[in-house]
């Protein structure tokens, strides 16, 4: 694997592991970590020894063959490149369809909001044109002097302050409301873009696979091209054990990074909650002044015309508590919401924090991660620092250790790779899967099905590897 693929392994990583990585850390575990990539580094050392001879042997090959290798190496740089486009671009669509359901459900409440405004509205001109114009009237026209007249005047503007409020919030949710609908067209076009973009790599990709696939069947038809093959073999499976390495550390580097994150983005969203309930708690206290000082005015406009207007005072009295039942109501709706969402968030912290859970401690042998297969080549075959396991077309690798994923990512060489942290510094690795039945985070128990076996060219069809580490160390498992 060359350094520019091996970058484009590393950036899909990262980008799969900052979309969905929870998995839990401790420092004492980082740096125990820290140890074990140093004692990598000198095992890369020796295993890029055995790549400079075997780079040697290829030098006596034919011009043809070497040409051959070349287009083949050549494909299989640009396979890697599509793969890791489509990589991104695919977190791309995701994080695009995420927005655009937030945005849509955002909408969905500013259309309520709307909606419950548009009836107050409709309520508050019919109360003013039918019913309060002749109270008004009546009320100043039992004024007895000028100071008198002023004072009645004031009780009248108070009380149409609140409908003049009322008026200008729909109005501004109004606005809101079409900013979000102009929104929510720009996100669905740039969604269908980037799904557009997304199947015309997908078709780029399955191109360049066949081309390299139609390279590698005429090199096999001969002696000397079956010859090239099997170097070519052991090259890739040589770079494929300095990747492997790479791929744990980095791996388990990147995921101490994101779990520092997480708790950052927790506090922050603690945060907000609080300040959350203290704006709603405040906006309770001005409804209630507001209640208060609106029964205040309309007493006092019921003491001042209580003679003449009887009838009609009941009448406004009646509707002014119709109106204050409904927003009493509405006061309770939002309350019930809120204590609904308080009720999620709490419940989604509770799995969290089953998921987070420590781990068990792994004791006596492993379970064969290849229900109804047996092993190809045992640990150690060729310097290879896992054990190949052929099985059935179509059979299904299983979880060997309970423990929870630390990644679930595929390479143009590797097929579908998935790691298992186990604790107590065990990880387990499968590769060469054509497809992964787990993502990044979950907790898997012993015997989970983890992925479709025969997905790696370096591997072969029908067969996969299985790795086991301790302490980040490759050993040979015990079945």
């Amino acid at each position: 694997m060359t350094p520019k693929k091996w970058r484009g392994v590393a950036a899909a990583v990262f980008i799969g592991l900052s979309l969905f990585a929870s998995a839990q850390t401790t420092s004492e575990k980082l740096q125990q970590l820290q140890q074990d990539l140093r004692e990598q580094k000198q095992l890369n050392d020796q295993q890029a020894k055995q790549l400079e001879q075997l780079r040697k042997s290829l030098q006596n090959l034919s011009a043809q063959q070497k040409a051959t290798l070349a287009r083949l190496d050549a494909l299989a740089d640009n396979v890697a490149t599509l793969q890791n486009e489509l990589a991104t671009v695919t977190a791309r669509v995701g994080l695009a369809e995420s927005r655009l359901a937030d945005l849509t459900s955002r909408r969905t409440l500013t259309e309520a909001r709307v909606a419950r405004l548009q009836a107050d509205v409709r309520g508050l001109l019919n109360t003013l044109y039918r019913e309060r114009s002749g109270q008004y009237l009546a009320l100043l026209s039992q004024s007895k002097s000028l100071s008198d007249l002023l004072i009645r005047l004031d009780y009248a503007n108070m009380s149409g302050q609140h409908n003049v409020q009322v008026i200008n919030t729909l109005k501004a949710e109004s606005e809101n409301l079409r900013v979000q609908q102009a929104q929510q067209e720009q996100q669905a076009k740039e969604l269908r873009a980037l799904q557009s973009e997304r199947a015309a790599k997908l078709t780029a990709l399955r191109q360049r696979r066949q081309q390299q696939q139609s390279l590698l069947a005429s090199l096999r038809k001969t002696a000397e091209g079956q010859r090239t093959v099997a170097l070519r073999t052991q090259a890739q499976q040589a770079l494929t054990a300095q990747s492997i390495d790479q791929l744990v550390g980095q791996v388990v580097q990147e995921r101490a990074r994101i779990e520092a994150e997480r708790q950052r983005r927790l506090e922050e969203e603690r945060k907000r909650r609080e300040e959350e309930a203290r704006r709603i708690a405040a906006e309770q206290e001005r409804a209630r002044q507001e209640a208060i000082r609106i029964a205040q005015l309309r007493a006092e406009q019921e003491r001042r015309a209580r003679e003449a207007q009887q009838a009609r005072e009941r009448a406004a009295a009646a509707a002014a508590a119709e109106a204050q039942r409904q927003r009493q109501l509405a006061l309770q709706r939002e309350q019930a919401a809120l204590r609904d969402r308080q009720a999620r968030v709490s419940e989604a912290q509770s799995q969290a924090a089953i998921q987070l859970a420590p781990l068990p401690p792994s004791t006596g042998p492993v379970a064969f991660p290849l229900p109804g297969g047996q092993v190809s080549a045992p640990y150690g075959a060729g310097g290879a620092q896992w054990v190949l396991l052929r099985g059935p077309s179509g059979s299904q690798a299983t979880a060997a250790l309970e423990g929870n994923v630390l990644a679930s990512t595929y390479y143009a060489s590797l097929g579908w790779v998935v790691l298992l942290d186990n604790g107590s510094g065990v990880v387990t690795g499968y590769f060469g899967l054509q497809d992964a039945k787990v993502s990044v985070g979950d907790r898997v128990a012993r015997g989970t099905p983890i992925g479709t076996i025969g997905g790696s060219p370096v591997f072969g069809a029908d067969q996969m590897a299985f790795q086991l580490r301790e302490g980040g160390t490759p050993v040979a498992p015990r079945f």
